[in-house]
């Protein structure tokens, strides 16, 4: 905050005593629209963001809509200037917004730092720490008051008018004087005027496959109409999004007696620059429309100059060896390269890896690890430990085999979880006063047009990413995925909105896999996202595809285990209060704004959920995150096994029964399951009961609010009641963890979802068996199909099979050359057992099809070849 006088110029209305005075920071605090209905244009010249009621659609049902405008003037002329609307917003003064966007950029805790450096390659760690700025970051060589290099050719550089030298980038100035006329022109740096390149080895994620070189480049667009992405950042240099981190090497060897810049030019916001929060010297004055005064040269604020570098005067170290860095990122035939022994394993092959790896995975065409617009899964090639050369875990790895033979080729295919981002569009306003927001949610399985295919989620809302810990033994290092079902998925992201978010994940990191526009133009990460990474950049009107590997991080044995993270949906509210009431909602004729994944209507009420181990997925823009654009990840882990399981037969006649006793060591089961067979055989268990230990959710029983816990260890029993029989049985038991909202929202006249269904589940047990995901899906039988000859181009391909299943989403159907190569994918709906496909003429196809729910997915059906 400025002294009194300059506050009473910008605002009169401001009270110290509430607000803060001189030297107090603050975030906006009133919620001033972007809209103005009392103007002709519609706009607010002095507005921020958007405003529900005033969008299109409109947020009509808000619970505080706007009221009178005590500021309208009934008699104001709007031929003489501006009027105010006869309705205002009524969102309360001290309000929440979605960005603010600061004006002074702080290092290391301090504004516009300087420091002096040698003339020798240094090694930096680079966080961007700023709530909603994204960072492009160059180094420029700084320049004094008169527009000189500040080096050794220019030994006494004139001072700007505070009394302090080189604290400038030269920026291009035609371009600078037409930004005063056109705000949208963007002033650049000086061609020429360019500092050291970043060596980029790392990000937050670890070690890259391989160095990346970064040179100084300014921020660019997208700027072909005909595309769907355009307006999106497209060129740039070291670009760090909130929460970003990297690993880098900046060589100063050929610097020394020069000044540097670290230049900052990322639009705010991201990437739709506004100009009014570019802060930069000889910007326009914005007064006029809530913005700042033009900045002079020497003075804040400014986002752009972050940083002074001084490089001494003094001889210069050996330039930095980076062919040397490069070598030891390299594959090496032991396995000791920097990546592969240093990195978990990635998921799915890649060509950009191959150099890390010494593998053979395509960079371009079918098999190159890429998801198109409209795909439904992915076939990917994978690494696999080559024993040929270490029979131990870990590097090196070989390239996965594709073969036409089924148990021969170590592809593999996974379904992608569809997931959805919406932000600053009329769905995605907040139902309480309007105020623009963004929410994360799903995808509808095999969207298509014309449907409800985007459904939004707040944080409170029943978990939709439930996913199946992957849990290593003490002391052992990851191993390569080695089939589907091991808790590994892909999520492809959709963003219908408007601002470029960066989705931080916790507890894991995943493998960016590629972005890919709605009109199906692919982008494959950029150097300095391969690897792994906690925190990706997903743009508008593109699908951003991620390889998620939930590894659980070891915990001290000491601890005996973690308890589940049981809790109410909100815990802020009752059991049993709506969070969502939808029937009401339709009753009086609103529209509806609670559905399950699959796109069904329905009512929610607050109540226990298990969520496992309970992390969450957010936008690190942190008013984004604040403002419910976060969901939680429920994530399953397994029970410990019971012990001292005992079985003591007693009674006579009818009465006879087995009390069966154990050890409960498991602090986190929801249930154990008792199982028997006739002593001494060697036959199938038998379950005889379900013995539920987690009361807050419903498993055996209608949910409850009561408030026993699983995390309780001691001796548990059971009794069996046999009756009057001869035959001795033996026992075994063991814990099971189910995860996920297990609540039943079926209701027949409202929706279509089948009893006891709703949301996803997991249940895994102690015994390690592989996850229960849901209820299993049985795998179609007797694909049959014709293939027949229409000209010398196309053929029409026609299949059928066996749909055995009661409970599938869809059928994924398969199609290869005959050789194995150019997989394509395809997928038909639920209780569908046909398909009918054009295809080229003088192929020989390979055919194979699985069904799929929701949560997983069948084995394939038998490989037809064709014709």
């Amino acid at each position: 905050m400025p002294n009194d006088a300059q506050l009473a110029l910008q605002d009169e209305t401001w009270d110290k005593a509430a607000w803060g005075g001189e030297g107090n920071l603050w975030l906006p605090h009133v919620y001033s629209p972007a809209q103005n209905p009392g103007d002709a244009s519609g706009v607010n010249a002095y507005g921020r963001w958007a405003y529900g009621p005033w969008f299109w659609p409109p947020t009509t049902n808000v619970e505080y809509p706007p009221i009178d405008n005590p500021y309208y003037d009934p008699l104001c002329d709007a031929e003489a200037g501006w009027c105010e609307p006869p309705l205002m917003p009524s969102t309360p003064y001290n309000s929440m917004g979605m960005e603010a966007f600061m004006d002074t950029p702080v290092v290391n805790g301090k504004a516009y730092p300087t420091v002096t450096l040698d003339p020798k390659p240094y090694r930096l760690r680079i966080l961007n720490a700023a709530n909603d700025r994204f960072m492009n970051l160059s180094l420029y060589q700084a320049v004094d008051a008169n527009g000189t290099v500040c080096d050794l050719n220019n030994p006494t550089p004139v001072a700007e008018s505070t009394g302090v030298a080189c604290t400038e980038v030269a920026l291009n100035p035609t371009e600078v004087a037409a930004a005063l006329d056109d705000p949208t022109v963007f002033p650049t740096p000086a061609a020429g005027t360019e500092g050291p390149d970043w060596i980029v080895m790392g990000n937050e994620g670890g070690f890259l496959p391989a160095p990346a070189v970064v040179p100084a480049h300014p921020t660019t667009w997208v700027n072909d109409p005909t595309v769907f992405n355009a307006g999106n950042v497209d060129q740039h240099s070291l670009l760090v999004a909130p929460a970003e981190r990297f690993d880098v090497v900046v060589d100063l060897s050929q610097y020394a007696g020069q000044t540097l810049i670290v230049y900052n030019d990322a639009p705010a916001a991201f990437p739709a620059r506004d100009p009014r929060y570019d802060y930069y010297t000889g910007n326009g004055d914005y007064r006029d429309s809530g913005g700042a005064p033009s900045t002079l040269a020497g003075y804040g604020p400014n986002t752009r100059t972050m940083m002074q570098i001084k490089v001494a005067d003094a001889p210069a170290a050996e330039p930095f060896d980076l062919a040397a860095l490069e070598a030891a990122f390299a594959h090496q035939s032991d396995g000791s390269g920097v990546f592969e022994s240093g990195q978990k394993p990635i998921v799915v092959g890649q060509g950009e890896y191959n150099t890390a790896y010494g593998t053979s995975f395509p960079t371009n065409g079918a098999g190159n690890g890429t998801v198109q617009i409209y795909d439904t899964s992915l076939t990917f090639g994978r690494l696999v430990e080559d024993t040929t050369v270490n029979d131990t875990p870990g590097a090196p790895f070989r390239t996965s085999v594709t073969s036409t033979d089924a148990t021969l080729d170590e592809r593999l295919t996974v379904n992608l979880k569809p997931k959805m981002i919406q932000d600053e569009m009329g769905e995605a306003f907040e139902s309480e006063y309007g105020r623009m927001s963004g929410f994360l949610g799903v995808e509808t399985p095999n969207a298509q047009a014309g449907l409800q295919n985007m459904i939004l989620y707040g944080f409170s809302m029943p978990p939709t990413e439930v996913l199946d810990g992957i849990e290593l033994p003490p002391g052992m290092e990851a191993t390569p995925i080695a089939q589907a079902d091991d808790g590994t998925q892909i999520w492809k992201f959709t963003h219908n909105g408007v601002d470029t978010h960066p989705m931080h994940f916790h507890l894991y990191d995943v493998q960016l896999l590629n972005r890919v526009g709605w009109d199906g133009i692919v982008r494959k990460p950029e150097a300095t996202e391969l690897g792994w990474k906690d925190t990706v950049r997903i743009s508008p009107l593109e699908d951003t595809i991620v390889a998620v590997r939930p590894i659980i991080p070891p915990i001290p044995e000491a601890w005996g285990g973690l308890p589940n993270s049981v809790r109410l949906l909100d815990p802020s509210m009752p059991a049993g209060a709506y969070i969502a009431n939808t029937t009401q909602q339709e009753a009086m004729g609103l529209p509806l704004m609670a559905f399950n994944p699959d796109g069904e209507p329905i009512d929610v009420r607050n109540h226990y959920v298990n969520y496992g181990w309970e992390y969450v997925l957010h936008c690190h823009i942190l008013s984004h995150e604040e403002m419910d654009m976060m969901r939680t990840q429920a994530v399953a882990v397994n029970p410990s096994a019971p012990t001292d399981i005992v079985a003591t037969r007693s009674g006579s006649g009818r009465n006879q029964q087995y009390l069966v006793t154990w050890n409960d060591t498991s602090k986190n089961e929801t249930a154990f399951v008792i199982e028997r067979r006739l002593a001494g055989s060697t036959g199938p268990w038998t379950e005889v009961a379900m013995v539920q230990t987690e009361d807050r959710v419903n498993l055996t029983t209608l949910p409850t609010a009561k408030t026993e816990t699983g995390a309780a260890t001691g001796p548990a029993s059971y009794v069996d009641a046999i009756g009057n029989t001869r035959d001795n049985y033996e026992y075994q038991v063991y814990a099971i963890n189910t995860v996920g909202d297990t609540w039943d929202y079926s209701d027949p006249a409202f929706n279509e979802i089948p009893p006891g269904g709703g949301f996803p589940t997991i249940t895994v047990d102690s015994r390690n068996t592989p996850q229960t995901v849901g209820d299993p899906v049985s795998a179609p039988t007797n694909l049959t199909g014709t293939l027949t000859v229409k000209n010398k181009k196309t053929s029409t391909v026609n299949l059928s099979w066996t749909d055995n299943a009661d409970n599938e989403t869809g059928f994924l159907i398969q199609r290869t050359n005959s050789d194995g190569s150019n997989v394509v994918n395809a997928t038909v709906g639920a209780n569908i057992s046909t398909f009918t496909q054009t295809v080229t003429s003088g192929v020989a196809y390979l055919y194979r099809v699985h069904a799929f729910s929701d949560t997983t997915q069948s084995g394939w059906s038998n490989t037809l070849a064709l014709p």
